[in-house]
């Protein structure tokens, strides 16, 4: 229908529109022939349906003179086709639709009493309605102005009672002193008020938006605009000095730093203030800190306006749905909407202004009700998935989604039912981060040294050094160093043992970790300090001095480095080669903040340990020597490989590897024998690791790059039997691996190689 396809192209031309469908079935009745005419039809959905909010004045002008064009462009010849273009000055309106009241019943204050007497809840405003439809039919422009300004006073004589209504939720968020003139400096936008007509009939009935994609703060191409129409075209250069050149003038810095002040209260008052509530998720036990998103804000904003039934269509960023930041909107979308459908997008070439790399969704729902199985595509390129997207839409059950990031509750980016399929599966192991009884344990991601704030221990030559200290760059799966492939960086940095702390990178890791309290912790929470209330310091200090006749020191930290240990590189992007980059590390090395590393200790005191000095025996080790390397062919594998693609955008994030789903095999389980000799004979070549090999009875390296080839082709095929996959399973994974240019392993071959081991494993099983 005509009239349905101008709403769509306003919901791709337009900016925060609402609709309010009431009148679709004269609507229809009149583009099927029964009414008047086409232009009749678009003229009555435009002041009967359509409705929009701005903060721009300027764009609000804009969008009524468009409104106004789209039917002039649509007279036909005939003049008595002609019919005069409607008044919709109260139907686009500017204000901030962030701040402001949305509810119709009006709360009492202290005393018991409404702030809006029982008439004014009970009529709604009848005055303000009338003088607004009087406004939209009057037939001369002298008649529409005179309406226009009757009903712009009386919304103005009923706003002082809605704005002091939200002066005290500023007070309650901590602005006690905040005035009404400084709030309404900031345009707040009451909704029962401004569309009294529509909320009379209980809201809007249909919500169609982009919201802005920006975090709040203060722009100083929004403010200094005001003074330099071009201010927004120049280079981030040119922008500086014309900025220094307009501060000069002293009335502008006063009104830049009243901007700035008003952007940082606006800010506070989205963060304390009870309005509010979905903007800072509790994940694995922290409370996390919001980022004043703007998109998140209207979509929380849209969800208070909504009621049962209504219809949303929202275009938002990725962050809403891969953040951790969304987890309490993604939450609240799935307990009380209906989605009806989620289409996630890579922006190439769709937005050119905006950077390739960039992720956003449109997002479609019903408010109401609770979402079984989302209905979704992600990883989109083409708009005209929105045309297809019936077809072609993945359903993703409720349980895998709570599974997949039980934390962070992210979504997962699935292209294909059959992915769905694999996932459910892959969910069903126990996440990396879950405290297992009789099982390999990973506490916690450790970044070790930081470059930028440590560097006076770097060294940048291994001349009169002790130690490399690697990087990110400096490993690749199952590899150390270059031995294997020369596309490895050697280490940039090098460092010095203990005894020459200046020039020590392990000497400022043991400071650090002194300063932690880890051990403190441990020992004070192993014999009952929580329980006496006294300080930690206090407490431990005492108990040791009782024991062995002094306190805590820095010798009693036993560092990381003492032991080999799993490092992650920190880098990562989902079309990279392989996600996961996993070494075991030889010892002593100490690793820069683009290496994660699992902890290799537990700290568990006993009451005979505190006689040591220094205290050795807390440190208990979370993986047995196979374990370790069973872990790392798992974390290495294309199987966990697959997980974590659907999360990883650039960078590891510690709490989605953790939640992430990992076979955790230990002795007496299927396939840990297998993964874990393969895994060592890849990793355990050169000096560095002698003394591992003889803890492991005397294996042998593997080094020549076929052997080395096969074993982690093994190793691949291996995992996905660890995870329970089917055959159809693993040839799906491996068709839709990303494939890149001049790969260092993974090339058409390779793939070939690990269905062929999958199937001489599925009919053999983990054989030596």
């Amino acid at each position: 229908m005509q009239c349905i396809e101008y709403f769509q192209r306003l919901e791709s031309e337009g900016q925060g529109w609402e609709l309010e469908s009431r009148t679709r079935e004269e609507i229809e009745e009149i583009e099927s022939g029964k009414g008047s005419s086409a232009l009749y039809a678009k003229r009555t959905a435009i002041l009967n349906n359509l409705y929009g909010v701005d903060i721009d004045e300027g764009a609000v002008e804009i969008c009524k003179l468009r409104l106004w064009l789209s039917m002039v462009a649509d007279i036909e010849d005939e003049p008595s086709e002609v019919e005069p273009l409607p008044n919709i000055d109260f139907n686009v309106r500017q204000g901030n639709s962030l701040i402001g009241q949305l509810d119709t019943d009006i709360e009492s204050n202290e005393d018991g009493d409404s702030d809006l007497d029982s008439w004014e809840v009970k009529t709604r405003f009848e005055d303000v309605k009338e003088a607004i439809k009087k406004h939209k039919k009057a037939e001369t422009s002298v008649e529409a102005q005179e309406w226009r300004k009757e009903a712009e006073d009386r919304i103005e004589e009923h706003r002082d009672k809605f704005d002091e209504i939200l002066r005290r939720e500023f007070q309650d968020a901590g602005f006690d002193d905040i005035t009404i003139k400084e709030i309404r400096e900031w345009s707040p936008f009451h909704w029962p008020l401004e569309f009294a007509d529509v909320f009379e009939k209980g809201g809007f009935d249909v919500f169609i938006g982009n919201p802005p994609w920006d975090m709040l703060y203060a722009n100083r191409d929004d403010f200094f605009i005001r003074y330099d129409e071009q201010f927004r075209t120049y280079p981030s250069e040119e922008k500086d000095g014309v900025m220094e050149d307009l501060l000069s003038n002293p009335k502008v810095a006063w009104e830049w730093e009243d901007y700035k002040e008003s952007m940082e209260t606006q800010a506070d008052f989205f963060t304390q203030g009870d309005v509010y509530k979905l903007q800072s998720p509790v994940v694995g036990g922290r409370t996390m800190p919001t980022k004043n998103e703007l998109s998140a804000l209207f979509l929380e904003r849209v969800f208070r306006l909504s009621r049962d039934g209504v219809k949303v269509s929202l275009l938002l960023p990725g962050t809403i749905f891969g953040g951790v930041m969304g987890k309490d909107l993604r939450m609240h979308l799935l307990d009380h909407t209906d989605v009806e459908n989620l289409i996630g997008f890579e922006n190439k070439g769709i937005f050119e202004a905006i950077d390739d790399r960039y992720r956003f969704a449109i997002l479609t729902f019903e408010y109401g009700g609770k979402t079984s199985a989302l209905r979704g595509i992600f990883n989109q390129r083409d708009m005209d998935i929105v045309y297809r997207i019936e077809d072609e839409a993945v359903n993703i059950p409720r349980d895998v989604l709570v599974s997949y990031s039980p934390e962070g509750g992210i979504f997962p980016s699935i292209t294909s039912q059959i992915e769905v399929s694999v996932l459910e599966k892959v969910v069903e192991q126990p996440s990396l981060g879950e405290d297992l009884e009789e099982a390999w344990t990973v506490d916690m991601l450790t970044k070790e040294f930081v470059e930028s704030t440590d560097k006076d221990r770097l060294l940048t030559s291994p001349e009169e050094a002790d130690y490399p200290v690697y990087g990110g760059k400096n490993i690749h799966q199952f590899q150390y160093d270059n031995t294997h492939t020369e596309a490895l960086d050697g280490p940039q940095y090098w460092s010095r043992e203990m005894y020459d702390p200046p020039n020590s990178a392990q000497y400022r890791v043991r400071e650090k970790k002194f300063n932690r309290g880890n051990l403190k912790r441990a020992i004070y929470d192993a014999f009952g300090g929580s329980e006496t209330s006294k300080s930690q310091v206090q407490f431990v200090d005492k108990l040791l001095e009782e024991h062995r006749g002094h306190g805590l020191e820095e010798e009693d930290v036993l560092l990381d480095c003492t032991e080999y240990r799993i490092g992650i590189r920190d880098v990562s992007r989902s079309r990279d080669e392989r996600t996961i980059i996993a070494t075991v590390l030889p010892k002593d090395v100490i690793c820069l903040h683009t290496i994660n590393t699992f902890k290799p200790f537990a700290i568990e005191p006993e009451e005979e340990h505190l006689t040591e000095s220094p205290l050795r025996s807390p440190y208990v080790r979370r993986f047995t020597d196979q374990e370790l390397f069973a872990a790392t062919g798992l974390l290495n594998s294309i199987a966990f490989d697959f997980l974590m693609r659907t999360k990883v955008e650039t960078h590891i994030v510690k709490r989605e590897l953790l939640e992430s789903q990992l076979p955790r095999l230990t002795d007496g389980d299927d396939w840990f024998y297998y993964i874990a000799e393969r895994a060592a004979r890849l990793n355990c070549y050169g000096e560095e690791f002698k003394e591992m090999r003889e803890r492991l009875g005397g294996i042998e390296a593997a080094v020549e790059d076929q052997e080395r080839r096969e074993l982690q082709a093994e190793i691949d095929a291996a995992a996905f039997h660890a995870y329970g996959l089917k055959r159809r399973d693993v040839k799906f994974v491996l068709d839709d691996f990303h494939r890149v240019e001049n790969p260092k392993l993974m090339d058409e071959m390779y793939f070939d190689l690990v269905l062929e081991k999958y199937d001489l494993l599925d009919q053999k099983g983990p054989l030596p």
